[in-house]
């Protein structure tokens, strides 16, 4: 349950807006070129050397079980702290802004997609109510553990 204020980043993928807690993120970087990882999940893009750190980079398009669509300039990657898994961050369109939210504007998710698998649908922890639009909150705890159920 969310009992405070909490700032999200944003960002897009597939013209749709998504976030995670800003106190998940290292950092946020534009170097998505990566190498292939032999045998690895289509969700796993590769590894990408960031100042002689190896990161693996995922792709939300395919995370979120939708096709993925050929990269685009303004990609970027958005890595995450060690608190949250083993060095990784995910690729997506553009990162937007830093948001605050409310408890009263987030809903919690309920909704379990019986098509997707078990971790899948746990992905998305909450919906947050923008004045034009809503959010979809990522759980980035819930990342690898997800490769590694696809693996």
């Amino acid at each position: 349950m969310i009992v405070d204020a909490t700032q999200i980043c944003t960002f897009r993928t597939a013209g749709r807006l998504f976030g995670v807690p800003v106190l998940d993120i290292k950092e946020i970087t534009t170097e998505t070129t990566y190498t292939r990882i032999p045998h690895a999940p289509d969700v796993v893009l590769g590894y990408i050397n960031i100042r002689g750190q190896i990161i693996m980079a995922l792709d939300l398009k395919r995370l979120m079980g939708w096709t993925a669509q050929s990269s685009n300039a303004s990609q970027c990657m958005v890595i995450f702290k060690p608190s949250v898994g083993s060095l990784f961050g995910l690729i997506v369109d553009d990162v937007r802004e830093i948001v605050s939210l409310e408890p009263h504007q987030l809903e919690e998710n309920k909704i379990v997609d019986l098509s997707a698998s078990e971790y899948r649908s746990k992905l998305i922890q909450a919906i947050g109510k923008l004045e034009n639009e809503l959010l979809v909150l990522l759980n980035p705890r819930m990342l690898l553990p997800l490769i590694e159920e696809l693996s």
